[in-house]
């Protein structure tokens, strides 16, 4: 009778195992970029981050990890997918502060009007580990979202989403592509890309409540960080927008947060003391090609540095994984496509 049940308990931890594994490969090459900027976070040694950069594709186009590395040595890691929307922000921060306790946060408030969707929930918590928080998040998130149980479920379980991608396996699915983006960045799709947005509103004339949904997010959000005694500071990344009620809801949550007493840097504001060009230093309106990232990643180092007492570890043979992604990022993606005016931007090269 025991060996029995040793053998029905053996074969339902085979299963499992093979279940997972299976579940692992069908949903990892959904998005790899997305996939390995997260995994990539769980890569970082415990307790070795100055800060983590919570929110959307707003975050990771005008932040440049590896830059940041190379030229102040600084170790920010930004822990954002695509079209993450505010709500997630707490929840990212209570799995973070697992493994990196002692660093203080970053919150872009730029993409406070993203709603939740079943994509922008699956870009997160398909490639975070399993943890209470995570599926605490997925808990709220969908009750938020208006979905009952059975729409969750892809959500807790992403075979229910993903099993019939078994035709569509290739050889990244099976064996992932090398990760060089220890320090986060996997934005290469558009480095050199370049856009005009100089026809932008003036993001300082327009006010417009949040929903309740992102207002009780960015309370619950502040609340938590009084709470837990984190050392953050909210941004706003400078985007060249054309909509007014998305600029008036990002004008609304900076009142928000000001009137909580953290602090705020609008980069909306600074587009001059920064260096931004609208009319090269864009993709689109939402996000900055490689010549803007650079300008914004150095302005936001100096003031992490300057307010917040960020210190320069270059050189220190515990982040040598930063010296090598960043090198290598450098040589692979930036050396090849930098301008005469992007040169004014390193020192060390």
């Amino acid at each position: 009778m025991v060996k029995k049940s040793i053998k029905i308990v053996a074969a339902i931890l085979i299963f499992l195992v093979l279940f997972f594994v299976a579940q692992e490969i069908l949903v990892g090459n959904k998005d790899i970029r997305d996939q390995q900027r997260i995994e990539g976070f769980y890569e970082q040694k415990e307790d070795s981050l100055d800060a983590v950069f919570i929110g959307s594709s707003a975050t990771y186009a005008f932040w440049m990890a590896p830059y940041a590395w190379m030229e102040y040595g600084i170790t920010v890691y930004p822990y954002s997918t695509s079209s993450q929307p505010i709500q997630m922000a707490k929840y990212i921060m209570e799995e973070t502060r697992k493994t990196q306790p002692n660093s203080m946060f970053i919150v872009n408030l730029a993409s406070v009007q993203i709603e939740i969707t079943n994509t922008n929930l699956h870009n997160l918590s398909d490639n975070m580990p399993s943890s209470l928080t995570k599926y605490q998040m997925i808990r709220d998130l969908t009750d938020q979202a208006g979905l009952n149980f059975s729409e969750s479920l892809e959500f807790y379980l992403p075979f229910v989403l993903y099993h019939e991608r078994w035709s569509e396996l290739g050889s990244n699915d099976f064996n992932p592509p090398e990760d060089l983006y220890k320090t986060g960045n996997t934005y290469e799709t558009f480095l050199d890309s370049v856009e005009d947005v100089s026809d932008r509103l003036d993001g300082s004339e327009y006010y417009h409540p949040l929903d309740d949904s992102s207002y009780d997010a960015l309370m619950e959000l502040v609340d938590y960080c009084e709470q837990e005694n984190i050392t953050v500071l909210f941004v706003v990344t400078p985007l060249s927008l054309t909509d007014e009620t998305q600029l008036g809801m990002q004008n609304a949550a900076v009142e928000l947060v000001r009137s909580r007493g953290f602090d705020v840097l609008d980069m909306d504001d600074l587009s001059e003391e920064i260096g931004i060009d609208y009319k090269t230093d864009y993709y689109n309106g939402s996000h900055m090609n490689m010549h803007g990232s650079i300008k914004v990643t150095s302005y936001l180092s100096q003031y992490l540095i300057q307010n917040y007492g960020l210190q320069d570890k270059r050189g220190d043979s515990a982040y040598a994984d930063w010296d090598i992604a960043s090198d290598r990022y450098y040589q692979e993606y930036l050396a090849p496509r930098l301008t005469e005016a992007d040169q004014e931007y390193f020192t060390v090269r």
